[in-house]
């Protein structure tokens, strides 16, 4: 038998295995290395209501933003936020007291000031467990304050307003009951600037809630 006849058959033989082998590994290595995962983008809305532990009024909120969430690292959101508060009290001037109210300078007045933050916020969000996650942020923009004073002795009222820098940083605790909803709890310290609405410090004291601290609870749709 010739030689050549038999090496010829065997070195293709082994070329051949030897190609295969190379192709099933790099199939095999594909197959074993997953590719990296990607980070998505989550809009979402969301309401709240809590308790200013200074003015011991009721406080609520409406969010809108969008949260940009990167498998097994933190998140972060940035959403526009609509609050609402209404803040009841009194004063009562004296005889020495000169007043810009008409009709009625001194004597007992009742003041109602009804308080709209307009804020743009960011919030940083890091998981504890699998459906508990921890969060801070910040936020800053105008509070709409609106105050309206009814005389207790006479039928007399008078309406002032003014636009103020309003600010905030906030801490809580959310759990992912599912990847559409969330409940949410934590604390707002909130910075609010004095709002000039009769030129009465007697009066003008009491239409802000600057320094207070908010006790919230609320729940978040994700979609």
């Amino acid at each position: 038998m010739n030689m050549k006849n038999i090496i010829l058959p065997l070195a293709l033989g082994m070329t051949a295995t030897a190609f295969a082998g190379e192709s099933y590994s790099a199939k095999s290595a594909k197959e074993v290395i997953p590719p990296a995962p990607e980070c998505s983008l989550q809009w979402f809305l969301g309401a709240s209501a809590g308790y200013l532990t200074d003015a011991d009024e009721e406080m609520y909120h409406l969010q809108f933003g969008v949260e940009k969430i990167c498998p097994n690292k933190c998140s972060h959101a940035l959403f526009l936020e609509v609050g609402f508060t209404e803040l009841d009290d009194s004063v009562d001037f004296g005889p020495q007291v000169t007043s810009n109210l008409p009709d009625q300078p001194f004597g007992e007045y009742d003041l109602e000031t009804q308080i709209v933050p307009i804020t743009l916020n960011y919030k940083y969000e890091c998981s504890l467990t699998q459906n508990l996650n921890w969060y801070i942020g910040a936020g800053a923009g105008i509070a709409l304050v609106d105050m309206d004073i009814d005389s207790v002795e006479t039928s007399d009222s008078e309406s002032f307003d003014d636009e103020v820098f309003y600010a905030q940083a906030f801490a809580g605790l959310t759990y992912n009951f599912s990847e559409s909803f969330e409940a949410f709890g934590g604390v707002r310290y909130i910075y609010m600037d004095d709002a000039d609405l009769t030129g009465l410090s007697e009066i003008d004291d009491k239409g802000d809630i600057d320094g207070d601290v908010l006790v919230e609870l609320g729940l978040r749709y994700n979609f």
